[in-house]
């Protein structure tokens, strides 16, 4: 029989990954939250039979533990649940943060529980949808390693796929990923805007984007790196780069710099990859200084 989870807190990270074991059998028995509502409304999406904002009691009921809340009170959440008797020996602690370390339920351990920071690498923001996503997502586990493979069991069951990582590389593991999706998410703004100077309007400008940065998901997928890279900097076509810095030149100066900065990383990619010549490379890298 699979063993038993509760939540403390049910907001849509820690809903969707409950709601994930929940399809898989798990049972829950507890959801606890800073508002009842919201634990009454996780705690019918899952089954569970109680509902509470008392987290200690909730800990309580489950062979695992998954702290959902911030990542500024983890370690003080941890703390309190120790102090109430919230968590005995044996138990699994996790919590989801994925810049913070197993270090934060150090409390835990202390009690004798298994620890592990569990961090699913996915936009959640629907429990529902969230749910489907973690069905095909990565998840980095980083702790002792009784928990972490504890911890793994539970990532292979949701989607067959994790890694486990030190501590100490946490800071840049998930700047990676602040690269990945958030600085993406603004990359994109900053292209509605070029476009917006070109005379479309801000909603027709990222939906004409829409099916451009799908296609470009899709590249990375089926053909990996640096094959997916595609573009003027990629077939050497200097004369295409020379006039989009010659439109930049007459706006914004932070989206000339950003155009510059992304180019020359561009150049290396493409110089990876292997289809571009010498002389293309040399002319289209002093077109890119700084």
């Amino acid at each position: 029989m699979k063993p038993s989870v509760s939540l403390i807190g049910a907001g849509a990270a820690g809903s969707a990954l409950l709601l994930a074991l929940h399809r898989l059998g798990y049972p829950i028995t507890a959801v606890s939250s800073r508002s009842e509502r919201s634990a009454m409304r996780c705690a019918a999406l899952v089954g569970s039979p109680y509902a509470t904002s008392d987290n200690a009691s909730a800990s309580r009921r489950g062979e695992i533990v998954i702290i959902a809340t911030p990542d500024g009170v983890i370690g003080a959440v941890c703390r309190t649940l120790v102090e109430q008797q919230g968590i005995r020996e044996g138990q699994l602690v996790l919590h989801l943060s994925g810049a913070l370390g197993a270090a934060e339920l150090k409390a835990a351990a202390m009690a004798g529980a298994d620890t592990c920071a569990l961090h699913p690498i996915q936009t959640l923001v629907k429990p529902q949808q969230g749910a489907d996503l973690l069905r095909a997502a990565w998840f980095c586990l980083e702790g002792a390693p009784p928990g972490v493979e504890r911890a793994r069991e539970l990532a292979m069951a949701i989607s067959g796929h994790a890694f486990s990582l030190d501590a100490e590389q946490k800071p840049l593991y998930h700047a990676a990923l602040c690269v990945s999706s958030n600085y993406l998410v603004v990359l994109e703004n900053i292209a509605v805007e070029m476009l917006q100077r070109a005379g479309l309007e801000r909603g027709v400008a990222l939906q004409a984007l829409l099916p451009l940065i799908r296609g470009a998901a899709e590249n990375l997928a089926q053909a990996g790196l640096p094959e997916a890279l595609t573009g003027p900097i990629s077939r050497g076509d200097v004369r295409t780069v020379e006039r989009h810095l010659e439109s930049l030149a007459q706006g914004s100066g932070e989206h000339a710099r950003l155009y510059h900065q992304l180019g020359r990383a561009a150049l290396r990619l493409a110089r990876e990859k292997g289809q571009l010549s010498a002389s293309a490379e040399e002319v289209l890298k002093r077109m890119l200084l700084p």
